[in-house]
């Protein structure tokens, strides 16, 4: 039996980048996913992953069933939400489970239990601390820790109103500081800034910022590679557990899913590539993107959102990014 499932409910139609997720999730075959969609396109699912159909309206249901109180689920985005209290919702789906996990579907996961081990897991009840990915250990006590509530924390406000609280991220870190209870804070994913024309890793040490200027991310055969020049254009490479794309107005131009190919992401595309086209010179030419090309398809993915002061609020952010890391 494996030791950890990650549980994704996701509703509505299922994203592009489905297809690269699955191919990296069925890489990692010691892990098993769940996900629980009202999605029914088929698609060429892994072994070990678990599909399970439903509405969104029965969800609803089932979620509601656990409170007291009204619950505000006016989207499938306010999941986000409740993803701490995944362990008590779907305690049926995790039965046999020693830990549960929720993430994102706009992830390129790397060799999980290379950085995930046994040790870590033995150690901590929480390990990760952000919603695009974060583990609990799967008892009864772990499970209704968000229940526990603090001055600036309450799951109940943030479970019955339609706003954004981060209880998955910041509040659940402020419980376990709170409670005084240890949690593993990983720092071996990229997670990427959606503003900027280049690949800009913002998790890492400030020292490293230099990696930044050129980049790209590549899957093979299971694992993740960063790929970077130095500061003397020499090309590097890193490994990392996962990398998740923000947002980003990525093209997933991908003809073919198979575990014996190579797959390579720069800033604006997703893309099979053959490994003698990986240089110091392919870096260096893809590792940024058209401004006006990328805002403009910025523009049109957040189309729906936008406002004056939305779009005069990240122009000044895009300043600020400039001055601050004196590359875009």
């Amino acid at each position: 039996m494996n030791r950890i499932a990650y549980l994704i409910p996701y509703f509505g139609k299922l994203p592009q980048s489905l297809g690269l997720w699955l191919l990296s999730a069925g890489a990692n075959k010691e892990v098993s996913f769940i996900l629980i969609t009202d999605d029914y396109t088929h698609y060429d699912y892994p072994a070990n992953l678990t599909v399970i159909y439903t509405s969104w309206d029965s969800l609803k249901e089932k979620i509601s069933s656990f409170y007291d109180f009204p619950i505000c689920l006016d989207r499938p985005w306010k999941l986000c939400e409740f993803k701490p209290a995944y362990g008590e919702i779907f305690h049926e789906e995790l039965k046999g489970y020693e830990f549960w996990g929720h993430c994102d579907l706009d992830l390129i996961w790397g060799d999980i239990n290379k950085y995930i081990t046994d040790d870590i897991l033995d150690k901590y009840d929480k390990i990760g601390i952000w919603g695009h990915s974060t583990i609990y250990r799967n008892n009864p006590e772990v499970n209704s820790r968000y229940r526990t509530i603090i001055n600036d924390v309450s799951y109940i406000e943030a479970f019955s109103n339609s706003k954004s609280y981060l209880l998955d991220e910041f509040g659940m870190t402020k419980i376990y500081q709170h409670l005084g209870i240890p949690y593993y804070e990983e720092n071996s994913f990229a997670s990427l800034d959606m503003w900027t024309t280049s690949f800009f890793v913002g998790n890492l040490p400030p020292d490293e910022s230099y990696k930044n200027r050129r980049q790209v991310f590549v899957w093979n055969k299971g694992k993740l590679y960063r790929y970077y020049l130095d500061r003397t254009n020499c090309m590097q490479c890193e490994e990392f557990l996962y990398f998740h794309t923000f947002a980003r107005p990525v093209k997933y131009k991908i003809d073919i899913y198979d575990e014996d190919e190579m797959y390579v992401a720069y800033p604006d595309t997703i893309k099979r590539i053959k490994p003698e086209t990986l240089t110091p010179k392919f870096v260096n030419r893809k590792g940024t993107c058209s401004t006006f090309r990328y805002y403009l398809e910025m523009a049109y993915a957040n189309r729906n959102r936008l406002t004056p002061k939305v779009i005069w609020n990240n122009i000044i952010k895009r300043i600020n990014l400039h001055k601050t890391r004196g590359f875009s």
